[in-house]
């Protein structure tokens, strides 16, 4: 077992780190009892840190937003609010352990893809709300209307679920969303809501748009379905979110941001209330289905960011930091007992290393330890009997001070630096994963290679189509990496240093062709075309890994098949024009429909 250490009594220091881990960790023996909880404001659990089978000594315990949840120096965890935070936990010897605390109420969304649903089963395995779509674009409201919201309705409310919908959009125009808002409400017919309908925005059809453009199409729907007396919220992934929908119009919303990749949370930067956070089987669902969290408790009067409260920020990330943040969690004077070694805090957004200095080196030493989320650590060492003013200077001048009071002119050699291994030899490089690495249900994985070198050491893999790697951050002692699921298959991971030392281990990609969650349809036509009435027009689609696949009008009667043939992985698709008016080309594969084009016919 590790020594136990002495100073680490004196002192609580509350680690914030600005986001979720991925799963880094410094030692593959030092763990939590668990990686994330699932709890509601009021509730309490216990974390138990261990390395190996034994329970750790001498865990420091932080939370990374005391609003949602605290953590006491057992471990006990503490759901304060509706929120997010990391529960970290750090050991002596610098290894580091997390575990991802969601204080929200769960649920799923679910469309026609999933089929007849066991609602009594959903509830039973935890799940307290739906999101249900109602249907899709706006041109044909009979074909577009999701064939089983009706009933998804009626029987999740029937087995105690509290219910919102979600309209997929197409819209590239202000006048089309507000078509959309009004075939959304036809198919509501005033039933209703607990929690907010979705305006689900992120189509193809609508990269190409402005931001401005795209601010006015959420403004139109998200206003029309208010006024008619529902909550809204937007609902798009991050790379989507941040490229498109960046317009004040657009954040006047509650934001829905779906993130399924695996991470401990959403890879966006923006503020959300719910988060659709993976697709996984759920008892009583047929296949797959997304499931989410919600951070504002809509059910039960729960206030939006619309109106000012209840609002989730990112995970971690306090909904206001003053850059010009510089303090100290020791003030007062410090005289050291015992011990030989005390650590201060400095919190601070500046990214620089501030600067530290003793007046009276010989009695009280101090020199850096580490970064920490929200600032740094420092140490300071009982060099003597004494007494020091410890400065801390930010890289603008301003500065913080106490005063230490050293106590032995012969203290016992310090032990290892907490949180600081002592740094390696730059000739030497180790890797924390040595055995074959096979993937489960996660999708990245990363792995530690400790070395003194000061550049950042070289990874690469043998077969990137099943198994990618990449850098992931700089650490104490060392370096991080991520390796990816990318597919099936055998790949040797390989880093290696500027001296040519390397280390290597083999994983095992495991994931399914054709489950990326990209458009497995390439088309050889603009998502947007005009045919004259009378004319015909034959598409070239061409299908990823060898699926079969359907084609479909979303109006016979604007845009009419004509032919269908195969020929390998291509698809030829002719219609005509058969009257004036807009239909929508959909194609189908593997039981999902994704709009391929929108035809005019003049």
């Amino acid at each position: 077992m590790k020594k136990k250490l002495a100073l680490l009594l004196l002192f609580t220091i509350l680690f914030m780190p600005l986001g979720f881990n991925s799963g880094a960790k410094a030692s593959e023996d030092f763990h939590l009892s668990d990686s994330s909880m699932l709890m509601t404001p009021g509730k309490t659990e216990t974390i138990t840190a261990k390395n190996g089978s034994l329970e750790a000594i001498d865990v420091i315990w932080s939370s990374s937003n005391e609003a949602a949840a605290t953590v006491d120096g057992s471990g006990r965890v503490t759901a304060v609010n509706w929120g997010q935070s990391v529960i970290t936990a750090n050991s002596p010897n610098g290894d580091v352990a997390t575990c991802a605390v969601n204080v929200a109420v769960k649920g799923v969304d679910v469309s026609k893809y999933q089929g007849s649903v066991d609602w009594a089963a959903v509830k039973g395995a935890g799940y307290d709300f739906a999101m249900i779509r109602t249907g899709f674009g706006s041109e044909n409201w009979s074909s577009q209307t999701d064939a089983y919201f009706e009933t998804n309705y009626t029987n999740a409310l029937q087995n105690g679920l509290k219910v919102g919908a979600y309209h997929y959009s197409y819209a590239t125009t202000a006048a089309q969303a507000s078509q959309e808002a009004d075939f959304c409400l036809s198919i509501l017919n005033g039933r209703q809501l607990d929690y907010p309908v979705a305006y689900d925005v992120e189509d193809k059809s609508q990269y190409g748009l402005s931001s401005d453009t795209l601010g006015q199409i959420v403004q139109t729907f998200c206003s029309k379905i208010q006024a008619a007396g529902y909550k809204t919220v937007v609902y798009s992934y991050p790379k989507f979110y941040n490229a498109h929908l960046t317009s004040p119009l657009v954040s006047q919303y509650d934001t829905w941001i779906a993130s399924t990749g695996g991470l401990q949370s959403p890879s966006f930067s923006g503020k959300y209330t719910m988060w659709q956070y993976a697709v996984t089987a759920v008892s009583g669902v047929s296949g797959n289905c997304d499931v989410d969290y919600s951070y504002v408790d809509y059910a039960n009067g729960g206030t939006s960011s619309t109106g000012g409260s209840t609002d989730v920020n990112t995970p971690g990330t306090p909904s206001y930091v003053d850059p010009l943040l510089f303090k100290s969690d020791t003030t007062g004077t410090y005289t050291f007992g015992t011990n030989s070694n005390y650590y201060y805090k400095i919190t601070t957004p500046d990214t620089m290393v501030p600067s530290c200095s003793s007046s009276n080196s010989s009695a009280v030493s101090v020199a850096y330890s580490s970064k920490v989320s929200d600032g740094f650590l420092f140490k300071i060492t009982n060099k003597g009997a004494g007494t020091a003013t410890i400065t801390t200077t930010a890289a603008d001048g301003r500065s913080v001070s106490f005063t230490a009071v050293g106590t032995s002119a012969s203290m016992p050699a310090s032990p290892a630096t907490p949180n600081t291994p002592a740094v390696p030899s730059a000739s030497t490089l180790a890797c924390d994963t040595t055995a074959p690495y096979t993937f489960g249900s996660n999708s990245v994985y990363c792995y530690k290679i400790t070395t003194g070198d000061t550049e950042q050491p070289k990874a690469v893999s043998s077969n990137s189509s099943a198994v990618s790697v990449s850098f992931y951050k700089k650490i104490s002692g060392g370096y991080l990496y991520k390796i990816s699921n990318v597919g099936k298959g055998t790949a040797v991971i390989t880093t290696t240093d500027t001296s040519g030392n390397s280390a290597s281990f083999t994983a095992y990609g495991t994931k399914a062709a054709g489950s990326s969650s990209e458009s497995t349809v390439v088309s050889d036509t603009p998502d947007r075309m005009t045919v004259k009435k009378g004319s015909a027009y034959q598409f070239k689609f061409t299908v990823k890994n060898g699926q079969s696949a359907s084609f479909s009008s979303g109006n016979g009667s604007v845009v009419k098949p004509v032919l269908l043939k195969k020929a390998g992985n291509d698809y030829f698709y002719k219609i005509s024009g058969a009257a004036k008016g807009c239909a929508g080309v959909y194609a189908t594969v593997a039981g999902k429909t994704v709009r391929e084009c929108i035809v005019t016919v003049a």
